[in-house]
């Protein structure tokens, strides 16, 4: 029977680690090393995960001795990039058939921490329109570009779920698109303002089951990638990806006082924590309000 210390051991001596992931994996060996691996579960990486929170960040010890709490929390990214090793321990369990394939992680049902999006880090409308601009000149072969790019901005769709979408999932009437499962394992159902009812109305209308962001001639989604850095670079915005518009979408909402529980039906959030990251928008633009009315 293979402990959790036992698979831990062997992972690190299959592949290089950085300090950073070491350090990471004591963590995960501290929690669980004694325990067969088959028998952790989701509860018990949620208590494990609480004490990560209550200990917060660590300052590296001195001539050999120990790290010690700092009493600053941890950002969410790094709570994530924790749940990420442990994640890959599993991966690496039945890789070597440590555990059968069809063993579900007890990592699967860990929601992520929120990771507020970085100021720098989002689409704002202005800087949407100027991509627009760029798309329509230069996607002259394709034609949908701009489609797509509407449709991520007012949908705050992930980038996959638009790419998925068929004709039949438009409803023109009640101004919907319907994606049957998302990232969270959900359906979801996102209403359509009329920039993006008049983008879908400029393409070329397929088959109910055809993709609307299909390739040039096989019925397949479209590769958007190359065509995409093309208009960022040519925009000024080299090496933003497409979810910026999804965090633009978020942010945007924010900004224009729309609730956190709003948001979350918008974005197609399962909880409030993964809406959080977008209230900043809201908080500074209160912010400057205030500044005007009383500087």
């Amino acid at each position: 029977m293979t402990t959790f210390r036992q698979l831990a051991e062997a992972w690190i001596a299959s592949r290089e680690h950085c300090t950073g992931s070491l350090g990471r994996i004591q963590f995960w060996v501290d929690q669980f090393g004694h325990k067969p691996i088959e028998s952790i579960t989701e509860d018990d990486v949620d208590r494990a995960l609480i004490a990560l929170t209550q200990r917060g960040k660590l300052k590296a010890g001195r001539h050999g001795q120990p790290a010690q709490p700092t009493g600053e929390p941890l950002a969410g990214s790094t709570i994530n990039r924790f749940v990420s090793t442990l994640a890959g321990i599993f991966r690496y369990a039945r890789k070597v058939r440590a555990l059968p394939r069809s063993h579900i992680p007890p990592t699967r049902g860990v929601e992520k921490a929120p990771e507020p999006v970085d100021p720098d880090k989002y689409f704002r409308p202005e800087e949407v329109d100027k991509l627009l601009v760029i798309a329509r000149v230069l996607d002259q072969k394709w034609g949908k570009l701009s489609a797509l790019i509407v449709l991520g901005f007012h949908t705050g769709l992930r980038v996959g779920n638009l790419l998925r979408l068929r004709w039949k999932d438009i409803d023109i009437e009640a101004r919907t698109a319907s994606v049957a499962i998302t990232k969270n394992g959900r359906p979801h159902i996102a209403p359509l303002t009329d920039s993006c009812l008049n983008e879908l109305e400029r393409l070329r209308r397929g088959p109910p089951n055809a993709f609307i962001f299909s390739s040039y001639r096989h019925e397949q989604p479209f590769n958007y990638r190359s065509l995409w850095n093309r208009v960022c670079e040519e925009a000024g915005f080299k090496g933003r990806t497409f979810h910026w518009l999804r965090h633009g979408c978020g942010s945007a909402l924010a900004s224009a006082g729309v609730s956190q529980a709003q948001i979350m039906q918008v974005m197609g959030h399962r909880t409030l924590i993964a809406s959080a990251r977008y209230m900043h928008s809201n908080v500074e633009d209160r912010r400057n309000v205030v500044r005007r009315v009383f500087q």
